[in-house]
């Protein structure tokens, strides 16, 4: 019976959650990709901040990518972007090696969020999709809190 308690939890969770993304107008896919973030590194609100900021990082730095590739493509062709990316990856390299920002993966869903988003390099755009990947991160910790709440009965 617990399990399917957690089951139920869990449905009605992602059923408020995607009747929020719609509601709202954002991308659904983001909201998850912030709830199986939650799970992957930790499930705790701790790692969850971090990870969070870590991902706006990853938006940021696929803003820059996206800018200094167009900046580059205008003088040396179809390489600025490769050019861009080898430059800028080379500074997430050392990023990650921080002892707090440390979460190399968490980076990368960041840049596939603004990537996978395909949007106008605008600031409400970011903006957008940070408060989506904030939302993922708190279903995901209401569900786990209301799951942890199921107790076994005792007979």
């Amino acid at each position: 019976m617990k399990s399917f308690k957690q089951a139920i939890i869990m449905g009605g969770t992602g059923a408020i959650a995607v009747f929020f993304a719609s509601y709202l107008g954002i991308l659904t896919w983001v909201l998850f990709v912030a709830w199986v973030s939650y799970y992957l590194f930790g499930a705790n609100v701790k790692t969850a901040a971090l990870t969070l900021i870590q991902q706006t990082l990853g938006i940021c730095i696929a803003i820059i990518i996206q800018y200094a590739g167009i900046y580059l493509s205008e003088y040396s062709s179809f390489l600025g972007f490769p050019i861009a990316v080898l430059l800028v990856m080379i500074g997430v390299f050392y990023i990650s090696k921080l002892k707090f920002l440390n979460n190399t993966p968490a980076y990368f869903l960041g840049m596939i969020v603004w990537f996978g988003a395909d949007t106008d390099i605008a600031l409400i755009n970011a903006t957008w999709l940070v408060t989506t990947l904030f939302l993922g991160y708190l279903f995901a910790w209401i569900n786990l809190a209301l799951s942890n709440r199921i107790e076994p009965k005792s007979i």
